[in-house]
C-alpha cells in the first residue's frame, strides 16, 4: 500500500492525552473492538487485527470538516499523532469504520455532541517518535487545531523533495512504517 496522503491528529488537552494513551499507545483488546461491530464485519476487523499488530484507534468528531478529511483517507496513509509542538507517533491506517457505540465504549460521551467521535481509524501499531513540527515546515505545518490531512500541495513538495512520501518518512521520522 503506498502512502498517499498524511493526517495528524491532535492529543492536545488532559482528555485527549488519556485517550491517546489509552486506543494509541495501548492496543485495544479484541473484544472490546468486536463487541462493538456486527458479527459479519468480523473478519475484516480481524484481519486489520492481524495485518497492525493489535487493534490500535483513534475518533473524530463528527462535522462536515472531519467527515470530509475521513472520508479522504485510505488504507496505507500515513498517521500522525501532534501535541506539544512535536509529532508524537507514526503509523499507517489500516482502516476505518464509523460506530457511536465504539467511540462511547472507548472515548465515553463528548459533551452533548450527539456523534462524539464516531469517525474512527484503525492504524498499524503505533511507533513513538519526538520530532519537533518547526524541523518540518515546510513542507508540514508548524501547528494543527484539530485533525489535518495535509493539503495535496504540501503532499506534492514533500514527494518532488523526497521523492515519494514513504522517502520522507523515512528521513524525517527515524525509518519506514
Amino acid at each position: 500500500m503506498a502512502m498517499k496522503n498524511i493526517f495528524v491528529f491532535c492529543a492536545w488537552n488532559k482528555r485527549a492525552r488519556a485517550n491517546y494513551r489509552k486506543t494509541i499507545l495501548s492496543p485495544i483488546p479484541e473484544e472490546s473492538v468486536l463487541s462493538c461491530f456486527p458479527a459479519d464485519r468480523h473478519a475484516e476487523l480481524r484481519a486489520w487485527q492481524e495485518t497492525a499488530g493489535g487493534f490500535f484507534a483513534w475518533g473524530f468528531r463528527g462535522g462536515q470538516r472531519s467527515l470530509t478529511i475521513w472520508r479522504s483517507l485510505e488504507p496505507g496513509d500515513c498517521v500522525l499523532a501532534f501535541f506539544e509542538e512535536h509529532y508524537r507517533v507514526i503509523a499507517r491506517l489500516v482502516g476505518k469504520e464509523q460506530s457511536d457505540e465504539f467511540a462511547k465504549s472507548m472515548w465515553g460521551s463528548v459533551g452533548g455532541d450527539a456523534e462524539g467521535w464516531r469517525n474512527i481509524i484503525f492504524l498499524s501499531k503505533p511507533r513513538e517518535i519526538a520530532v519537533p513540527a518547526a524541523a518540518l515546515c515546510p513542507p508540514l505545518c508548524s501547528t494543527y487545531r484539530g485533525a489535518t490531512r495535509i493539503a495535496q500541495q504540501r503532499i506534492d513538495r514533500v514527494i518532488a523533495d523526497s521523492g515519494s512520501v514513504e522517502r520522507f518518512v523515512e528521513r524525517h521520522f527515524g525509518g519506514g512504517l
